[in-house]
């Protein structure tokens, strides 16, 4: 009777791990996207199909992150790893540096073949402006390269991925129709687009306007005496109607800017994250449109802030009088190794 027993576990043995190696078989991969706007594309793309972990969460800087403990947690289990690409993601070396060969590392912008405009002021003049998502036909061609590399992943949902392509790029063609539209109620003289980090190059290009920042790229030193006088001389000669400050950037230089030109600051512009949660930007197509329609009230009127020329109507408090998204996140990981303990 005892060897009857033995002999049954011995069978069942091989059969617990044949589950085993089904169940695991049969798991979502686990996908890593860089930032949150990113993070948005892929998981339009990948749907329920996919296990999707964004390392800068909304409300961070995505150029110049610094990993987290979670960061790298996700990165040692990750399968497959989409980032920007043209010098965005300024710790891309620490991602290499964790991942090395277990898991291909996809730069979607550079894949894309999407034209690059040039970076048009500061360090890196005349370098690919990274920001190629504000012009929602360069997201249309992100698209299928995530599809194709979700595909190479997960053979067995490579139908899905195309579809959901597919549909979000019907959207993003909408979206592109809809933003022209909107945009088009600002007159010619008006259509001056002047903001902290002159991230707006792929907007201006499709929409039609001529643009300008404090400084070229969040990648390079912010706020110098030469960054601000060049910008004022800028301003003087061409008085935009409104200056814009976008959420991941403090607005004091553009406000210590506005006072000295007399012209009203608006925003916060969604760039370089999605909004927070309640600030209207939480995915792609809710960003661009709060986007444009800023812009658009701003442009349109006389008085572009509705106020005063000290730009009251602000949207939302500047980033320094808020947490940090990475110290939000610093604390979110302390309170969960407080809860294992």
């Amino acid at each position: 009777m005892r060897s009857t027993r033995r002999a049954c576990l011995w069978l069942a043995l091989p059969l617990a791990a044949m589950v085993g190696s089904i169940s695991a078989a049969t798991a979502n991969p686990k996908v890593v996207a860089s930032f949150s706007i990113l993070g948005d594309l892929v998981h339009q793309v990948g749907g329920d199909d996919i296990e999707l972990v964004v390392l800068t969460p909304a409300g961070a800087d995505v150029h110049e992150w610094e990993l987290t403990p979670d960061n790298f947690i996700a990165l040692e289990d990750a399968e497959l790893i989409f980032y920007n690409g043209y010098q965005l993601e300024q710790w891309m070396r620490q991602v290499y540096a964790t991942v090395g060969n277990r898991a291909p590392l996809v730069p979607v912008a550079r894949l894309s073949e999407y034209p690059t405009q040039p970076i048009v002021t500061g360090e890196f003049t005349g370098e690919p402006d990274p920001h190629l998502w504000m012009d929602p036909r360069a997201v249309q061609a992100y698209l299928p390269v995530i599809a194709e590399h979700l595909a190479e992943l997960h053979p067995q949902a490579a139908e899905r991925f195309h579809e959901r392509a597919d549909a979000a790029s019907e959207t993003l063609e909408a979206l592109h129709e809809a933003l022209a539209d909107l945009l088009a109620e600002i007159p010619e003289e008006r259509r001056i687009l002047i903001s902290t980090e002159a991230a707006l190059v792929y907007f201006a290009e499709a929409y039609g306007f001529r643009h300008d920042g404090v400084w070229g790229i969040n990648a390079e030193s912010e706020g110098l005496p030469r960054q601000v006088m060049r910008i004022v001389e800028v301003i003087e000669d061409t008085r935009p109607a409104a200056l814009f400050w976008q959420s991941t950037v403090s607005d004091r230089y553009i406000r210590s800017i506005a006072t000295d030109t007399g012209v009203p600051v608006v925003g916060p512009l969604f760039v370089d994250s999605l909004g927070e949660s309640g600030e209207g930007a939480s995915n792609y197509v809710a960003m661009m449109r709060h986007n444009a329609e800023l812009i658009r009230d701003a442009l349109s009127v006389d008085d572009a802030s509705g106020n005063d020329a000290d730009g009251e109507k602000t949207q939302a408090k500047p980033k320094e009088e808020k947490q940090s998204a990475q110290e939000k996140q610093a604390s979110k990981e302390r309170q969960a190794g407080s809860d294992e303990e």
